[in-house]
């Protein structure tokens, strides 16, 4: 089995410079609805995969622009944005990314001030996560930047070798998760991917597909 996980297109709005808390907070409510900017990239046939999508129309618009498919992706709210609000109420006007940053860093630091922690988004993802283990199905995840580095958190503790991705992924960014006993049998390292010297069990990945 094995997840891909692909970062979702912006949404396709225009943002101003600066904001105050309120205005910041009503362009992020707006952008949910905006449809994803779009990419010249060419789409990859994906019809052997089940493909899941966060509920907003970028998420499920991405996986259209990026692959070819039979039937629909599955949205699923695990899989939305990390909710994000003003680091403070004010008036004062700050540059966007500020705005942005500010909010990042207290998802990360647990901080009360964001709908969500990081801890949080953990668990939410997590439980999507179970439903694929248990389907042992190949699939692809798209999802926005942090709900995905929440995801490659809770899959690196499960055991799934992570190719791909850093800290600030973009766009369509794509990471590839594989369980390391679908190459040689559960050994301490992946053959297939982080050791070319080894060859054991090379055959069976490459069978899988892998």
């Amino acid at each position: 089995m094995k997840i891909i996980l692909v970062r979702q297109a912006d949404p396709d709005m225009t943002w101003a410079e600066r904001y105050d808390s309120a205005s910041f907070e009503r362009a992020v409510e707006a952008s949910r609805d905006c449809p994803a900017a779009g990419t010249s990239v060419r789409r990859s046939d994906a019809s052997a995969y089940r493909i899941y999508t966060g509920t907003a129309r970028a998420s499920s618009e991405t996986a259209s622009l990026l692959f070819e498919y039979d039937g629909s992706p599955e949205a699923t709210p695990l899989l939305d944005d990390v909710p994000i609000r003003a680091f403070r109420d004010t008036d004062r006007l700050y540059p966007l990314w500020v705005w942005k940053a500010m909010a990042e860093a207290q998802w990360l630091s647990g901080s009360r001030r964001q709908p969500e922690t990081g801890k949080e988004t953990e668990l939410r993802v997590g439980r999507l996560a179970d439903r694929i283990e248990a389907e042992e199905k190949d699939c692809i995840v798209v999802c926005g930047g942090l709900t995905m580095t929440a995801l490659r958190k809770v899959l690196r503790r499960r055991g799934f070798l992570i190719e791909g991705g850093g800290l600030l992924s973009k766009p369509f960014d794509r990471v590839r998760a594989t369980k390391k006993n679908l190459h040689c049998g559960g050994c301490h390292h992946n053959c297939l991917l982080s050791e070319a010297k080894c060859h054991i069990g090379k055959e069976k990945a490459r069978a899988r597909g892998i």
